[in-house]
């Protein structure tokens, strides 16, 4: 299913909203330099990978930067522009239409475990746009 893998990407357009630019999945490569930026703050231990805990802690991040309203879940309106309707339903488990932390959280872990090609448990820059263009095709 095409709709699963898109998660990640979803996330790190999340995240250039952190920075106050929205974008779609096509322009994260384009517009590397946002991306890098936020994988650097959140690279905690300065290794050049994200591991599961710093890609959670990012994660984290991004979900409650766009709960603006502090609602402790997503809405289609909290995520507009850079997720589908049939995207949030996807990942949405209870089916209620409040992605929670918890939903988002595994949909982009499935994806994290995906884009991890040698399964050492982090991710390079390099994984993460191999994954990003893989998706897109």
């Amino acid at each position: 299913m095409r709709k699963r893998p898109i998660v990640l990407i979803v996330a790190i357009v999340l995240t250039l909203g952190f920075l106050g630019t929205l974008a779609l999945a096509q322009t994260v490569i384009q517009g590397q330099g946002d991306w890098k930026e936020r994988f650097h703050a959140h690279d905690s231990n300065k290794d050049g990978r994200i591991d599961r805990a710093e890609f959670q802690e990012w994660m984290i991040d991004v979900f409650y930067f766009r709960d603006k309203d502090h609602k402790g879940y997503l809405v289609l309106e909290d995520v507009r522009g850079v997720m589908t309707a049939e995207t949030l339903k996807a990942i949405n488990r209870k089916g209620d239409g409040k992605l929670s932390l918890q939903e988002f959280l595994n949909a982009t872990f499935q994806d994290f475990a995906a884009a991890d090609v040698n399964q050492n448990g982090s991710l390079t820059m390099e994984e993460i746009e191999a994954y990003i263009k893989k998706a897109g095709k």
